[in-house]
């Protein structure tokens, strides 16, 4: 238990402590003249001085209260117990010990009426003025209750006091939910119910006490889950669930507390105990709190307003209706000592867990309304402010944390801090470092585009609405203040003079992303890239997504700067006709041709490294018939190829099974080479030579036909086919269990089975036009052999979403590229295959984001 320290001059003020000190001194001086006078009387008459020695009335009182101190001191030592009750080590934390400590007050109470009726009676046979009299008694009085009310005792009245407002709160927590009946306190003393009622009467406020709330149960909290959370703290489960078992043993336990609280006051002790008892509500207030760390889906301040409030009124009406001492008489009451802690501990509180209150949005948004009235209620926001930007700077911007993640976070405070404050002067605080730091990292753009364009994103809502998104004026930003809008409130003045984010409060969340860079132009360029790589990926010439994201994307960037999205998605209508006239010119000529190209404009496309190799003799041949028809359609053209970019679907035929896969045209030109060289296994040396390239552009193309199974290392730089699913002991690929069962594979092209996808590009024989080309996958094969592809990379997913949690389709799309060199999957194959996963109960799709189950 906590122990406090008190002190008088707390209690008296500096002038009033002087007097007390000038009276004693006066008083002092007086009975010494007194004695000098009756020695000097008694020797001129030689008589022994205690036979004629006059007694004052004050040396009367001075000699009771010494008695009386002594009855006093017997009192509190307790004699017959193991531990004195007035003792240091003697500790209030049950009920029953609360109850001795209550009949204590009342016996203390009760000797000083004793001493009050003797000392008049000891003063009736002098001629001093009542008045005089009173004062006396009065003085002598308060000095016993100063000696009595020493520091261990004044621990133990707060001790007392947390005990019995604890069970109060408890106590009304139980009622108001329903786990009391109403009729509990039916057996309370009626002069215990008249002055809580008498209480209400008489403040202002109205507010209710534990008896009103009994009577007139019609206001129920409707949340049981409070009762059981206030229940099972470990500071109320110690005496409260004892007290509350019964209505009887509540009526008791209110009535010891009245009692112990009517002694105090006619004891005159109040102004001693004061501060004990303000610092027992304080931390029953503390408790009460504590018991919604981390509840952020309903309301807790109004709840825990209701209940400290009425604990409170409680107190107030037992303490200022015990005894002669009136409201006014103290400078704050209880019920406004604790309405004010509760505000200050539950904006701590929640001041605390606002960063993690924002990760929750927006299942929290009942923790930010309750901040909010905290705050408003304290003028704290400044604070607020700094303690969450603190927390940001530790918690998020570090290099652990991914540029996604930051994004996801910053796009949280947005929301929540204007919730919380609508001027955004929070808002600029906080973000100031979070958009200096965005502004160092390479991925920021490319993170933010992805998830504009992506319809799981909370950005993609924001893209198809909101206004023109202007750069960034190097003057400053135009003030929002719109004086015809009734609801229109002026910024701060710190928010005028220092920050911009308050200044645009009518901006979007989109548009504050974009503000992070001074011009707009940077995600025009990356959403063209995006752009680029989209349609290139298109496996059947359909660019309906593509073209929606696009006009979007002229809703909030202008048409202007979309110009080269417009020549893509023209290029790619226009690549789509071509390839039908060529289907028709090759089975006319009764030619098979599946290959299909997509003819782009060269300076409006993403620019390609070329890959160069030797191409396969069926590859070459397919694409010089292509060229030529193109050419015989285009006569001023000629197609310049990017097999970078083109796909490839094979056939892949096993001993003990059969593969169908889409990879690039060099990955195929690797596995191919194995089928025409006629030879078992291959080096990488010799596949170089063969495909006419270096050993560093073969050997991670191996790695990837060596991780689908298809082939194997049997010695250093040396690769052979597969044939059977069973691998022999000693085999050892390095790859993960999902890899190695498939690690008995076999590579057999069976050519003429294949559709084949290449890349091709033209130019313009007079330089005036330059375009390149990409030849799109032909649809067709096994979905099944996919579904196997994919599950192989599963674990791989797994291991993303439980090292950085919740991921959106784009990023795990992109990260699958990174962690598997060579790897082909579309996003829409990847799209379907998290949804496969998602009816497999092995994940969980929410808001867009995919999380383990």
């Amino acid at each position: 238990m906590d122990t406090s320290s008190y002190d008088l001059c707390s209690v008296f003020s500096k002038d009033e402590l002087q007097r007390l000190i000038q009276g004693a001194k006066a008083h002092q001086q007086q009975q010494q003249q007194q004695k000098r006078q009756s020695r000097q009387k008694c020797a001129r008459q030689k008589q022994p001085a205690h036979v004629s020695c006059i007694v004052s009335p004050e040396q009367r009182i001075d000699s009771l209260a010494i008695k009386y101190r002594e009855t006093l001191r017997v009192l509190l030592q307790s004699p017959g117990q193991d531990e004195p009750q007035h003792s240091e080590n003697a500790n209030i934390d049950t009920p029953d010990s609360c109850d001795r400590f209550t009949r204590l007050l009342a016996r203390i109470s009760e000797i000083g009426d004793e001493f009050e009726i003797q000392a008049r009676e000891e003063l009736a046979r002098s001629d001093q003025p009542e008045e005089h009299q009173e004062r006396l008694v009065h003085g002598a009085w308060q000095t016993l209750v100063y000696w009595v009310f020493d520091q261990p005792m004044l621990r133990q009245v707060d001790q007392w006091m947390f005990v019995s407002a604890s069970c109060i709160a408890l106590m009304l927590c139980k009622i108001r939910c329903g786990q009391l009946p109403s009729d509990t306190l039916a057996k309370v003393d009626a002069d215990v119910v008249a002055r809580l009622q008498r209480y209400r009467q008489t403040n202002s406020d109205g507010t209710s006490t534990v008896v009103d709330i009994c009577r007139h149960n019609d206001s129920c909290l409707g949340n049981d889950d409070l009762a059981a959370e206030i229940s099972a703290t470990s500071r109320f489960r110690e005496f409260g669930s004892d007290v509350c078992s019964s209505a009887e043993k509540i009526s008791r336990f209110v009535s010891g507390v009245s009692r112990g609280c009517q002694a105090l006051a006619r004891m005159n002790a109040l102004k001693y105990t004061m501060q004990p008892v303000l610092d027992a509500v304080a931390r029953v207030v503390d408790t009460l709190v504590q018991t919604q760390a981390g509840q952020w889906g309903s309301p807790g301040l109004s709840i825990l307003r209701g209940i400290v409030s009425q604990t409170a009124a409680t107190i107030d009406a037992l303490l200022v209706h015990a005894g002669d001492q009136a409201p006014q008489t103290f400078q704050k009451t209880v019920g406004q000592f604790a309405e004010q802690q509760l505000f200050e501990r539950f904006s701590d509180l929640r001041t605390h867990e606002l960063f993690s209150i924002i990760i929750e949005f927006p299942s929290s948004t009942a923790a930010i309304d309750d901040l909010r009235q905290c705050v408003g209620h304290l003028d704290s926001m400044r604070r607020v402010a700094e303690s969450l930007r603190t927390a940001v700077e530790k918690r998020l911007l570090h290099p652990g944390a991914t540029t996604g993640d930051i994004l996801m976070q910053y796009i949280s405070a947005i929301r929540c801090l204007r919730l919380l404050d609508p001027s955004s002067t929070v808002l600029e605080i906080v973000a100031q470092p979070i958009r200096a730091y965005l502004r160092l990292r390479d991925d920021t753009v490319s993170s933010i585009v992805q998830d504009m364009v992506s319809e799981e994103s909370e950005l993609f809502e924001d893209l198809a609405s909101g206004a023109l998104i202007q750069d960034n004026d190097p003057e400053g930003v135009v003030y929002d203040e719109d004086y015809a809008d009734k609801s229109w409130e002026p910024l701060p003045i710190e928010a005028k003079n220092t920050y911009q984010t308050a200044q645009r409060r009518d901006a979007d969340v989109l548009g504050l992303l974009v503000s992070i860079y001074d011009s707009k132009d940077v995600f025009v360029r990356e959403f063209e890239c995006h752009l680029s790589r989209n349609l290139l990926s298109r496996q059947d010439y359909d660019a309906s997504r593509e073209i929606k994201q696009v006009e979007m994307m002229k809703l909030r960037f202008g048409d202007r700067a979309l110009e080269k999205c417009e020549v893509m998605l023209k290029d790619m209508a226009e690549s789509k006709r071509t390839d039908q006239l060529i289907a028709e010119a090759g089975r006319e000529r009764q030619w098979d041709m599946p290959l299909h190209a997509i003819v782009v404009s060269r300076q409006f496309w993403e620019a390609a490294a070329p890959e160069r190799f030797v191409m396969p003799r069926e590859m070459a041949e397919m694409k010089e018939k292509y060229a030529g028809v193109y050419e015989s359609l285009r006569p001023a053209r000629k197609l310049e190829w990017r097999d970078s970019l083109g796909k490839v679907r094979l056939a892949v035929q096993l001993a003990d099974r059969s593969l169908d896969i889409a990879v690039s045209p060099a990955q195929a030109a690797v596995l191919m080479a194995f089928d025409d060289g006629g030879s078992a296994s291959l080096t990488v040396s010799e596949l170089a030579e063969q495909l006419e390239c270096g050993e560093e552009f073969v050997l991670p193309r191996l790695r990837f036909w060596q991780t689908q199974g298809v082939l194997r290392e049997v010695s250093p730089n040396t690769f052979e086919p597969i044939e059977h699913r069973e691998a022999p002991a000693d085999y050892d690929d390095g790859s993960d269990d999902a890899v190695a069962d498939r690690s008995g594979a076999a590579a057999d092209m069976a050519a003429g089975d294949t559709g084949r996808v290449v890349v091709g590009g033209d130019d313009d024989e007079d330089g005036d036009e330059s375009d390149s080309g990409e030849a799109s996958e032909q649809a067709g094969g096994s979905s099944g052999a996919r579904t196997e592809t994919l599950r192989m990379h599963f674990n791989y997913i797994v291991a993303m979403l439980t090292n950085i949690g919740p991921l959106p389709l784009d990023r795990i799309h992109g990260m699958l590229g990174m962690f598997i060199p060579g790897d082909t999957t579309t996003i829409d194959e990847l799209r379907g295959f998290l949804a496969l996963m998602v009816r497999e109960d092995r994940l969980e799709l929410s808001g867009g984001m995919y999380k383990l189950k």
